[in-house]
C-alpha cells in the first residue's frame, strides 16, 4: 500500500513538473498559490525560513529552510514525509497540535470549499491541493 501510494505520487509529481507552465498559464501555479497562502507567512517568500511572522519576532523558533529539504535527506526530496507534515499525520510542535494546525483545517476533507462538494470528492480536492503544494516544494529545493 505505501509502496503504491509513493508510485503514484511521484509519478504525479513528474508529470506536473514535466509539462511545466504552458505560456500564459504561469499565473497558476497551484502550488505556488497554496505555498503563498499557507506557508509564506512563516516561511518566506523564498522557502528560506524567514518570513514576515518571524521578522516580529513573534515565532520562539527560526522556521525550517524548505529549499533544503532534499539536501537534508540526502539529495532525495522526501515526498512522503512532507506529505504527512502537511496533512497533520507527521507532528510538528511549531504547526501547533493537530486539531488546530496553524493552517486550520485547510488540508482536511472537512475544509474543501462547498463549491468543490458534488463536484469532486473533498479527499480528491484536498490530495490535489497537496500535491500542488509538495510540487512547489520540489520546485524550491537548492541545487546545491
Amino acid at each position: 500500500m505505501k509502496r503504491t501510494w509513493l508510485i503514484a505520487a511521484t509519478a504525479a509529481l513528474a508529470a506536473s513538473c514535466a509539462c511545466g507552465p504552458a505560456v500564459g498559464q504561469a499565473n497558476k501555479d497551484f502550488g505556488r498559490r497554496e505555498y503563498m497562502s499557507n506557508c509564506a507567512v512563516c516561511h518566506g517568500v523564498d522557502g528560506q525560513g524567514k518570513g514576515p511572522l518571524y521578522a516580529t519576532g513573534f515565532l520562539a523558533r527560526e522556521p525550517t529552510d524548505l529549499t533544503r529539504l532534499a539536501s537534508a535527506n540526502r539529495g532525495v526530496f522526501p515526498i512522503e514525509r512532507v506529505y504527512q507534515v502537511i496533512d497533520g499525520r507527521q507532528a510538528v510542535s511549531a504547526h501547533g497540535p493537530r486539531d488546530m494546525p496553524v493552517w486550520g483545517d485547510e488540508y482536511y476533507e472537512e475544509g474543501a470549499s462547498p463549491d468543490v462538494r458534488g463536484v469532486v470528492s473533498p479527499e480528491a480536492y484536498v490530495r490535489a491541493r497537496i500535491l500542488a503544494l509538495i510540487d512547489y516544494l520540489a520546485r524550491m529545493q537548492a541545487s546545491k
